[in-house]
């Protein structure tokens, strides 16, 4: 029997969505690449609990609260696919069909509605060496300290801006250890361009901002050097980072280091919604693609909804409650509860949205991306991990008339390697719009074609067709 809803994904917008549906007497099923639920911002939360509770409070009280809903979820006995992937994803005649892969099986399933709760991703922040064995993003690192409680063996520099820098070196100093330098590469104080949101924000939530403020106080009481303004940052070394080189106020510096962590905020993980067709539009403020979809998650492609930050970011608070919105709203929309239920269900996941849209308006205006990570100046500077293509090869090739990404390919084998375009894609198209003097949304996007992610020949034989 098919399923009425496949939700890809079991972080905290997935499984809201599953415990809604589930409720309305849906049958749902939730895929998981990873082996828990949780999703990134969850991860292990209670692997954590089970094998190590007195490090818990470590990693703050917002990741502890992924206890709650990963428990209800695990309780409520919905079915869930672990380790288990999807190679391919399309819209025909208004019905979705998905393609998911378990080890060496790969099937083609048809649910009534697909659900993609993706999450986000760190924005690649390429800049020269960013490549090299040492370099690593803060979001990586987190995730080794939340998976196996590894912290650095020796205080590593960190470079970038947004939340998740603070929240990490907060998490680092709770563990006893101290980054040895941070280079802010947001805004020394706050842009009067961005004080009307500020304001807003301050008088919708101020304990969300005043967060922030604790971490930057504890910070600076913890004698750590922070350094705003920077630019120019190259990373060097032979086989392995041995340091790194930056400008500040017209000067250049060097550090010696092993250990260089970089962020520039995240963005949507939307490789899936690109794959399904599902309409784009570049958001010019915080330099991502987002799919266009309804305040119920809808999508442009009939049969696929979309939850939490994969539509936008908004943060984990706001992707649980997005994901129990949307959840009711696809049981309303396959006739399983009537409009008026969904109504009464979702009224204050709703109005919470609301006032969370507030806060993320200060914080994508304050915590904009940093320049030189969207539009590389170094002509040696890699973009395309996978393939090795530089940013001089892109110049080289829009130079001979080659308009955008998806040109780029024949040429360079840009965004063709195991990631499929995942890392380079934003990049590559800022480059080009840069280069030809065009906006992003004219230059365009990957077009993500199947398979999303590759393929063994024994998986592709084992490939079950049904009738």
């Amino acid at each position: 029997m098919n399923d009425d809803v496949l939700i890809i994904g079991a972080g905290p917008a997935g499984m809201a969505a599953a415990l809604a549906l589930d409720t309305a007497g849906a049958r749902v099923r939730v895929v998981e690449e990873q082996p828990a639920a949780g999703g990134q911002v969850y991860r292990a939360v209670q692997r954590v609990q089970r094998e190590r509770p007195e490090q818990l409070p470590l990693y703050g009280p917002d990741y502890a609260r992924g206890l709650d809903i990963s428990r209800q979820f695990d309780a409520a006995g919905i079915e869930i696919s672990y380790t288990t992937s999807v190679w391919d994803i399309s819209v025909e005649n208004g019905v979705p069909s998905i393609g998911l892969l378990q080890g060496d099986n790969a099937t083609i399933e048809k649910p009534r509605h697909i659900i993609l709760a993706t999450g986000a991703m760190e924005r690649p922040t390429p800049f020269p060496g960013w490549t090299l064995p040492g370099v690593m993003t803060v979001g990586a690192a987190q995730t080794l300290y939340k998976e196996s409680a590894l912290l650095p063996d020796s205080p590593p520099v960190i470079v970038g801006t947004g939340p998740l820098v603070y929240l990490f070196v907060k998490q680092m100093l709770d563990a006893g250890m101290k980054p040895a330098l941070i280079l802010d590469t947001g805004p020394k104080s706050v842009d009067m361009s961005c004080w009307g949101s500020l304001l807003s924000a301050l008088s919708t939530d101020f304990s969300a901002l005043y967060k922030g403020w604790s971490w930057l106080r504890e910070i600076n009481q913890a004698g750590i050097e922070r350094i705003t303004g920077i630019n120019a940052l190259k990373a060097h070394g032979r086989s392995s980072l041995q340091s790194i080189e930056y400008r500040h106020n017209g000067k250049t510096h060097q550090v010696s280091t092993d250990l260089l962590l970089a962020h520039d905020g995240v963005i949507p993980n939307n490789h899936l919604t690109m794959a399904a067709g599902c309409e784009q539009q570049w958001n010019k403020l915080q330099h991502y693609w987002q799919p266009i979809c309804d305040d119920q998650g809808l999508s442009s492609q009939a049969g696929i909804s979309l939850a939490g930050d994969c539509a936008g970011i908004k943060g984990a608070e706001a992707a649980q409650y997005s994901g129990r919105v949307v959840g009711w709203q696809v049981a309303a929309k396959l006739g399983l509860v009537d409009q008026l239920r969904y109504q009464q269900q979702t009224i204050q996941e709703r109005k919470k949205l609301k006032r969370i849209a507030v806060i993320r308006k200060f914080l994508d205006q304050h915590y904009h991306p940093f320049d030189e990570f969207q539009t590389p100046k170094e002509n040696d500077t890699t973009v395309c991990r996978c393939e090795q293509v530089s940013v001089a090869e892109l110049r080289e090739v829009a130079a001979m008339g080659c308009m955008g990404p998806n040109q780029a390919k024949a040429f360079t084998r840009c965004g063709m390697g195991p990631c499929m375009g995942r890392l380079c894609g934003n990049t590559v198209s800022q480059l080009f719009a840069k280069y030809h003097d065009k906006t992003v949304s004219e230059i365009g996007h990957y077009r993500i074609r199947p398979p999303v992610r590759p393929l063994t020949l024994k998986q592709l034989s084992n490939l079950d067709l049904g009738e």
